[in-house]
């Protein structure tokens, strides 16, 4: 542990730099260099060291050294000498040179923006992230989801009017909701990672307009920290956020397991033996259950931990409670290793589905048996 930091403050900074706490100087200082860390008081100077340290921001430590109180230069040396030992890249101070020269003018550039929308019915979400360099913006849009990485992913780069425009768009029509940049490109690089496909073309064109700071948040901070990691079966069952409103979240019941499912159904609602209305309704039951925890194994459960929790997290930015616990309590389920057939969020789904196609199949069947 750091000699004299109040651990406790840097967990709570790095908790506001997590929310993208904009109004905040420490914020400010360790992840973009504003301001000037020896201007801080003494505690709160150390403090911000020992998150940059922790972010890998080796660059904000040399910034450190070379300024404010000797206690906070000691500290960014023993940040960087920490650094070194365990192997990172460390940043070379620039020399001052001996001749020069012009400063090139400066030019304020606007944020990067990061958006997504609630999932879809196979668990994939659509993403649109922007980032602007000296030479225009990058943006790349697709849909990400944990089963195979990506779909439909492609990008452009436009001048900053149209990128604005297409921020506008995004929030207007297609009601994508923007996240704190550094938690939209962990989730949405979660979905690369774990689809096992890399990311998509044009993708490192967008990054090179993205500060390290930024980048280095994505990586080490958890865009769930905040939520809850206890599994509470009570909650579990409170699922009407996600299949109402507007904010419904629907499962997709592929057709390959749908098909021997509707079969299954269909011959319990004619069997001639099955003549109990209460046998019947187990029967369905029992086939429900089957076909959800089928729907949900191998590729689909990864694809559907991930979904939910980019539905917590949008709950959560939109102040929408409801939404975000019963979201986060079905992530859970699924991390607990519950049968799909036991997650009444997935199993309600199965049923309304197989319901449905199964009445459509037998009405067919009997227009064709009275012709």
């Amino acid at each position: 542990m750091p000699k004299g930091v109040n651990m406790a403050a840097v967990e709570a900074l790095l908790a506001r730099i997590e929310s993208g706490d904009a109004q905040d100087p420490l914020v400010e200082w360790v992840t973009s260099g504003a301001g000037e860390v020896g201007a801080f008081d003494l505690d709160d100077a150390l403090v911000a060291v020992e998150a940059a340290r922790r972010m890998g921001l080796g660059d904000r430590l040399q910034q450190a050294k070379a300024s404010g109180p000797k206690a906070v230069r000691k500290a960014a040396g023993r940040a960087l000498h920490s650094m070194k030992s365990q192997g990172q890249a460390v940043p070379e101070v620039l020399r001052a040179q001996t001749t020069w020269s012009l400063e090139p003018e400066a030019t304020e550039l606007p944020a990067p923006v990061g958006l997504l929308g609630l999932v879809q019915s196979d668990g994939y979400f659509p993403f649109i992230m922007v980032a602007t360099g000296h030479e225009g913006a990058c943006v790349c849009a697709g849909v990400a989801g944990a089963g195979r990485g990506y779909q439909d992913a492609d990008h452009a780069h436009v001048g900053r009017g149209r990128a604005r425009e297409i921020i506008a768009d995004a929030r207007r029509d297609h009601a994508l909701v923007e996240l704190p940049f550094h938690v939209a490109l962990n989730l949405v690089e979660r979905a690369f990672d774990e689809g096992g496909r890399g990311s998509p073309h044009g993708w490192s064109h967008m990054l090179e307009s993205v500060p390290d700071a930024t980048r280095t948040a994505s990586r080490v901070l958890d865009p769930l920290q905040r939520q809850t990691d206890v599994f509470d079966r009570a909650a579990l069952n409170d699922i009407e956020p996600l299949l109402e409103g507007k904010n419904r979240i629907v499962f997709g019941l592929d057709e390959q397991a749908s098909g021997p499912a509707v079969e299954e159904c269909a011959a319990a609602l004619t069997s001639p033996v099955m003549t109990n209305a209460n046998d019947r309704r187990a029967r369905i039951a029992s086939i429900v259950k089957v076909a959800t925890t089928e729907a949900l194994a191998g590729a689909a459960r990864d694809t559907w931990i991930l979904a939910m929790d980019v539905v917590a997290v949008i709950g959560a930015v939109n102040e929408d409670e409801p939404l975000r616990v019963a979201a986060r309590q079905t992530g859970l389920a699924l991390r607990e290793g519950l049968d799909g057939g036991e997650i009444p969020f997935f199993r309600v789904w199965v049923e309304r589905q197989l319901a449905a196609v199964t009445e459509m199949i037998m009405s067919i069947r009997s227009e064709k048996a009275q012709r």
